[in-house]
């Protein structure tokens, strides 16, 4: 099987201890490409479909993996055959990595993944098109309270050191306290078919699991896509998060303004905060469709 290595040596854990790959690299005989700078990877996309890779192993955060896959998702039409991919958890928060990647970035158990079968898990990212511009694929998207308190995790947990899935817990927790002025504003939003009016908050992801254990989802329909909304008018925020991550999925929960659903595709004219894989996303328009990418395999 033909490998490329890709690693951001930007990334947190990347940055703070060194990289997995690039050592490796040298010793298996595995191009390893540096993300350095960013704007080359469309050639290295490019040189990647000439050279037949078929398994693509990323060593960054989310933003990385995300960037990574979109980037050849943009160029699947040059490849005989579209690689798999292998993430190895090298970011602050890594929720990619946890779901679908590699659960350790230690040489070891990196080698032993690269030698043995892997397993595959089969799905397709979100296809987010601005109805004005740029298309941009990922695989957790929200709005409202969500980006909110992603603000607040980088801006004041991430700068004094806090991290990773405690900088997330951090968040929430604030959050549904209630006592910052900058978190948990409704937002207007107009969500095709679904909701319109003021919203405390959307999600929607074709990963299997969220980070934590926190799984927000209870939609039941055969579709690709996952989506829970809040109301505006919510009621017993805390006690349903908490239900929720206790694994309660079967409550219809309506009535305290909580909604979930399975869906083929979404349109959203939507004009705040807009967070892609912990990235802000920028959409002018405020009018964007959410699709579902080709599938992509994962091997870990």
């Amino acid at each position: 099987m033909k490998r490329l290595f890709i690693v951001n040596l930007l990334s947190e854990r990347v940055a703070r201890k060194g990289s997995v790959l690039e050592p490796l690299g040298k010793t298996v005989g595995v191009t390893c490409f540096r993300l350095d700078p960013f704007d080359a990877l469309p050639s290295a996309v490019t040189q990647a479909a000439k050279d037949g890779i078929q398994h693509v192993i990323i060593e960054g955060g989310d933003g990385t993996v995300q960037g990574v896959i979109s980037a050849f998702l943009y160029q699947a039409d040059k490849f005989d055959t579209f690689p798999a991919f292998t993430i190895i958890p090298g970011g602050m928060t890594n929720q990619v990595a946890k779901n679908i990647g590699l659960k350790s970035a230690k040489m070891a158990s990196v080698e032993r993944a690269l030698s043995s079968d892997l397993s595959p898990v089969e799905l397709p990212l979100l296809d987010i098109t601005d109805s004005d511009g740029p298309s941009y694929a990922g695989f957790l998207f929200s709005t409202g309270a969500i980006p909110q308190i992603t603000r607040y995790t980088t801006g004041r947990l991430h700068t004094k050191g806090i991290g990773g899935s405690i900088a997330v817990l951090g968040g929430i927790i604030k959050g549904i306290r209630g006592n910052d002025d900058a978190l948990m504003q409704t937002t207007p939003v107009e969500i095709a078919g679904l909701h319109s009016g003021p919203h405390l908050g959307s999600v929607v992801t074709t990963l299997p699991s969220l980070i934590l254990g926190l799984d927000p989802f209870w939609g039941s329909e055969d579709a690709p896509l996952r989506v829970t909304w809040v109301e505006g008018k919510y009621r017993g925020l805390g006690r349903n998060i908490l239900s929720l991550w206790a694994g309660s999925k079967s409550k219809d929960r309506s009535e305290n303004g909580f909604h979930s659903r399975r869906v083929n595709d979404l349109d959203y004219q939507y004009e705040g905060d807009i967070v892609l894989d912990g990235e802000f996303l920028s959409i002018p328009s405020g009018k964007f469709t959410i699709r579902p990418t080709r599938v992509v395999t994962f091997l870990r």
